[in-house]
């Protein structure tokens, strides 16, 4: 095998962050007895993407991020709510309750895990992420987990990547490839690090070929065809 180590993204590669950021959005509400809506949830989700994308690149800091969503969300959807600290750290919690893959995920990661060390990449929060793969049995496929949230660094930063190549055993970068859905996140980072990428892609949006990407897939386990084949 071309490959023995795998750098995989969490969210949109392993959960359904949607579907986990729908259900975790709604219980936060209505805890606080918030109207939810879908039309709430769309403007939730909009708002926390453009924030995710200046985390990415240092615009804010993840305590910011926290906040301004939903300082934000009140302002576009509720007349007023002063509780905005509670309703974060609420929400967070509620997002840690969330565990819900996407389809196949499960059977990937296991089929993946006979053939390759699986190390998770994530800029997610910390009581997010490691309450998320708790509710799973994923842990017993994945080697660790590398959070943003503790390390103090994210993604696409050469610095995040630099502090797991130091930490994981393979040392030849040529045997790592780094998985995930992001081009601004994933793909960029890996190559900044001077790793191989593959872009999962499972709408198949993304035009190949592409310059942050060596490989494309629609399917987890079709980076054994690229070990295989050599290409895809």
């Amino acid at each position: 095998m071309r490959y023995t180590t795998l750098l995989m993204d969490a969210d949109d590669t392993i959960f359904d962050f949607p579907q986990c950021e729908y259900h975790a959005l709604k219980n936060t509400l209505e805890y606080y007895d918030l109207a939810f809506s879908k039309e709430v949830y769309h403007k939730f989700s909009g708002i926390n993407a453009k924030l995710w994308k200046k985390f990415e690149v240092n615009e804010i800091t993840r305590s910011e991020l926290r906040i301004q969503r939903f300082r934000e969300l009140i302002e576009k959807c509720f007349d007023s709510f002063e509780k905005v600290e509670k309703l974060a750290d609420t929400y967070v919690e509620k997002l840690s309750e969330q565990a819900i893959l996407l389809d196949g995920a499960y059977e990937a990661v296991e089929e993946l895990s006979k053939h390759y060390r699986i190390y998770i990449i994530t800029n997610g929060l910390k009581p997010v992420q490691r309450g998320r793969f708790a509710r799973t049995e994923l842990t017993k496929f994945i080697q660790k987990l590398y959070i943003s949230d503790e390390m103090n660094v994210q993604k696409p930063s050469k610095a995040f990547f630099d502090h797991v190549l130091n930490d994981i055993p393979e040392k030849d970068k040529s045997r790592i490839l780094v998985v995930g859905d992001s081009l601004t996140s994933d793909m960029q980072g890996g190559k900044n690090a001077g790793l191989a990428t593959c872009l999962y892609d499972p709408k198949n949006k993304t035009a190949m070929p592409h310059e942050l990407c060596d490989y494309k897939i629609t399917k987890l386990t079709d980076i054994l065809k690229i070990d295989s084949e050599g290409s895809l």
